[in-house]
């Protein structure tokens, strides 16, 4: 797996436990040994995404094992810890440094265990060989992002559900249709980590209510398995899958960008009212707003990449789709502020655009830089072993074009 994905997962994670970046010199240094019980469960999960994604990207040397990823979480952690006695209010710990770290170390643990009991083509799929499971990873940060994001405002929390469906469609169209032996995961056993998936993704909003993480997993555990067995995806001799599940899910994400935008859903609309800068901001510079803002760039990460997928299934080369991606996220991004623009309770921001196109960039660069990854694994393998055949066969059609334009 290319580095991005994890340079983005660490990145927002960065700015979650850093917002609002108001940083001062401290006049004492406040530093406690153990917190909450809820922290330190939160902390164990906010660092398992990322130990496994650098299980998947990066093995450590032989006979290290999974201790070398709890060393890196907790550098990691430490640097983060003390960034953060730079924050008025903000103080280090102790249990938070190794929280982290057993985070890390049980998400590459967990990585480790799948490599070993899933076959090779179940486990490629996973983490190298199909972009499109890269959107499940992308709504972990995203999912986050929305509980703690809520506040005090119980109903915007259940924005995460309209993401775990996302997340269900993807999940039960790479079983249906990329997994050639399904008997190596069973359905139930599949309805279990997307379960988990969801919950350990949702944990922020045990903050606003337990029921929206928890009835939320459950709808999509449900969701996946009868995703699965009822004839939603029909059945197809095709090599390329990612398209009809693309179309399953751009309804979905396309109702979650309206509502985030929008939020609260306003009964009228008033005069349009726009700012260049980041105007409500400057009104409310609590870190509520903060992680709002970062919210919609990982919202629109998330949409560069899917838009990337989409035009990467077509014979066009890796620029032209970027520049069609950030175009067709641009458009998007101008519309919903456009909107935003006559809420009663919000403003149109020009900065809020720009930084929603510039995740949208991003996310469209997180997908070719996983082609290029996937490119070089190809040329490896076969310079290894010439004439063998690999098991991509979801690989897009505009790799090939990339491919060409590479070896010229």
């Amino acid at each position: 797996m290319e580095w991005s994905l994890l340079t983005y997962c660490f990145s927002l994670m960065l700015m979650i436990t850093l917002a609002p970046f108001r940083f001062r010199w401290p006049s004492s240094v406040d530093c406690m040994w153990e917190g909450p019980w809820f922290d330190i469960v939160t902390n164990v999960l906010l660092f398992l995404p990322l130990g496994f994604l650098f299980w998947l990207t990066r093995k450590p040397p032989k006979g290290s094992g999974a201790m070398h990823v709890f060393l890196l979480g907790f550098f990691v952690s430490t640097s983060i810890e003390i960034t953060q006695l730079f924050l008025p209010g903000r103080y280090a710990s102790v249990s938070d440094v190794l929280a982290n770290a057993v985070g890390a170390w049980l998400g590459a643990r967990l990585c480790d265990q799948a490599q070993h009991r899933l076959n090779r083509q179940w486990i490629g799929r996973l983490g190298l060989e199909l972009p499109l499971m890269n959107i499940v990873y992308l709504l972990i940060p995203l999912i986050w992002l929305d509980g703690l994001a809520a506040g005090d405002d119980r109903s915007r929390s259940f924005l995460a559900w309209i993401l775990g469906l996302c997340g269900s469609v993807v999940i039960a169209g790479v079983y249906r249709y990329g997994i050639k032996e399904r008997r190596i995961l069973k359905l139930w056993g599949l309805g279990v980590v997307a379960v988990c998936w969801f919950l350990a993704s949702s944990l922020p909003a045990f903050i606003v209510s337990a029921s929206i993480p928890l009835y939320g997993s459950g709808l999509v555990g449900v969701a996946v398995c009868g995703l699965v067995v009822l004839p939603i995806f029909k059945s197809s001799a095709q090599r390329r899958f990612e398209i009809p599940v693309l179309k399953r899910v751009w309804p979905l994400y396309a109702a979650y960008l309206l509502m985030l935008l929008l939020w609260p859903i306003p009964s009228h609309f008033t005069d349009w009212r726009g700012a260049w800068g980041f105007a409500e901001l400057k009104d409310d510079p609590s870190i509520i707003s903060m992680l709002r803002l970062i919210e919609d760039f990982a919202a629109f990460t998330l949409l560069g990449y899917m838009v990337a997928e989409s035009h990467g299934r077509r014979e066009i080369s890796q620029t032209t789709s970027i520049i069609w991606s950030c175009s067709w996220c641009g458009l998007a991004a101008g519309l919903l502020q456009l909107g935003r623009g006559f809420h009663p309770g919000h403003v149109a921001s020009f900065g809020a655009s720009l930084l929603m196109f510039t995740g949208s960039a991003f996310g469209a660069s997180i997908y070719w830089r996983q082609l290029v990854s996937i490119q070089r694994i190809l040329s490896r393998a076969q310079h290894e072993t010439p004439g063998a055949t690999t098991p991509l066969d979801a690989m897009p059609a505009a790799y090939q074009v990339h491919q060409e334009s590479v070896s010229r």
